[in-house]
């Protein structure tokens, strides 16, 4: 039986923790025999279609704005086809002239502000296949390159890796994740990425960056890998964005950086709350990094288990948990305003009453039920939210029922729309999550 640490402390005193402790080890290191029946033949899709499409997700904002008004002109069937069909080929993807290999150091502007990262693509890359990308967050005194020297010898051929580097692995502040989710969208923007194996994983402070831009960013990964990562009991709740993304902790036993009783707290809750998990504890020591590392040969089992990860497809019940900063789109929810009741990650790092907060479990909480045509949602703390509706979700030849907190907020038909269409597919190039339809809610008060 496992020896359990209780933990305490406020998510102040954790970063406090992070940052001390990580700039005092140098060794915070990652480490059937019948014949199937043929597909259906996709119907024709119009060349001239195709490559303005492809003109439009390719461009910058400003030409794209230029494109938009042609293209919102077409029916939104004929769109949803062919972009269907561009972003499971390899048509859109097929640059001359991509760089392969190990590629440090690389330039990314992030709301106007230069930043770094560094990139692994297999020498045997080809557009016209599709490659899972890792997404690899450094620790403490580390950076981007560094990571990269670690991973990229181990992975073969088979994956992308990206590491973006950011000072002290700052990646619990708004900085951190804008920089996280903007290397993974320029990399998938240049490289033939396989949106439904996109996995996100960390080392010390990037184990705790994991966890809060994982659980925030659920539905565009397939797996969240936190090593020796640390995560407050006040923010548990945010698991509930991962019921369908599982997640991979390893954690030393000897850890003197990041005790190994928070990663065997979070294994406990995630199994309590039968969230998917694996937990693996090893008894490694390292010359330099004592127990807080990733030991090497605990890689093969790490790869063997993501070559079998998959992103699940989209529920018809779902629960979205979130803090004040994480509005935006969670799959086929859209949280468009929070009550300022609930309680903020990023102002929490310097405002001792934020921070305690959210340790009360001051969050924002979403839950959707689809039955046919009919959706029912249950709030709290959300004023405004969006339901976006995929080409599949309800017959749209019938009317549409939500009901919100037991009261009908909306009745009725709901026309698919080209511009919703075209400006969704270029925020989020993922043929599993085009959009044909948005209907926005007000949450009344409660009385």
């Amino acid at each position: 039986m496992r020896r359990r640490q209780r933990l305490q402390g406020g998510w102040r005193l954790l970063i406090a923790l992070l940052l001390l402790c990580c700039s005092m080890v140098s060794g915070c290191s990652m480490v059937s025999s019948l014949k199937p029946p043929a597909p259906p033949t996709p119907p024709t899709i119009d060349s001239q279609l195709t490559a303005q499409l492809i003109r439009y997700l390719r461009a910058d904002d400003q030409e794209a704005g230029r494109l938009l008004d042609g293209l919102a002109g077409r029916p939104p069937d004929e769109l949803q086809s062919a972009l269907q069909q561009l972003l499971t080929g390899s048509t859109l993807w097929d640059h001359s002239g991509l760089e392969t290999g190990a590629l440090p150091n690389r330039s990314i502007t992030v709301d106007g502000i230069e930043r770094r990262y560094a990139l692994y693509v297999p020498p045997s890359y080809r557009s016209s296949g599709t490659y899972p990308l890792i997404l690899c967050l450094h620790g403490a005194g580390f950076d981007g390159d560094s990571y990269l020297e670690r991973w990229a010898p181990r992975l073969g051929d088979r994956y992308l890796l990206a590491c973006p580097s950011i000072e002290d692995g700052a990646w619990w502040t708004r900085e951190g994740e804008v920089l996280a989710m903007a290397v993974f969208n320029e990399v998938a923007r240049h490289y033939h990425v396989n949106r439904d194996r996109v996995f996100l994983t960390g080392m010390s402070n990037g184990g705790l960056g994991t966890y809060l831009i994982g659980l925030n960013h659920s539905d565009q990964f397939a797996a969240l890998i936190p090593m020796a990562g640390a995560f407050p009991q006040g923010f548990y709740p945010l698991f509930d964005n991962a019921r369908r993304t599982p997640l991979y902790l390893i954690h030393g036993e000897k850890d003197q950086v990041i005790p190994v009783g928070f990663s065997r707290s979070i294994a406990a809750y995630l199994k309590k709350e039968k969230i998917p998990a694996v937990y693996i504890e090893h008894e490694r020591v390292h010359p330099m990094a004592g127990g807080h590392f990733f030991p090497k040969d605990e890689l093969p089992a790490l790869i063997a288990w993501l070559d079998d990860q998959r992103r699940r497809a989209p529920d018809v019940a779902l629960t979205v948990v979130r803090d004040r900063d994480h509005t935006g789109r969670a799959d086929w929810l859209q949280l468009d305003r929070i009550d300022p009741s609930v309680g903020s990650f990023w102002a929490s790092e310097s405002d001792e009453e934020e921070s305690r907060r959210l340790e009360r479990g001051a969050f924002a909480r979403l839950a959707v039920l689809r039955e046919g045509n009919v959706i029912r949602v249950t709030t709290k703390g959300v004023r405004r939210y969006s339901l976006l509706f995929y080409p599949d979700a309800v017959d749209f030849r019938q009317s549409v029922k939500i009901m919100t907190n037991d009261r009908v907020s909306f009745e009725g038909l709901i026309q698919p729309e080209s511009r919703l269409l075209l400006e969704e597919a270029r925020r989020r190039p993922d043929p599993a999550q085009l959009v044909l339809a948005k209907v926005e809610i007000e949450v009344p008060e409660s009385k």
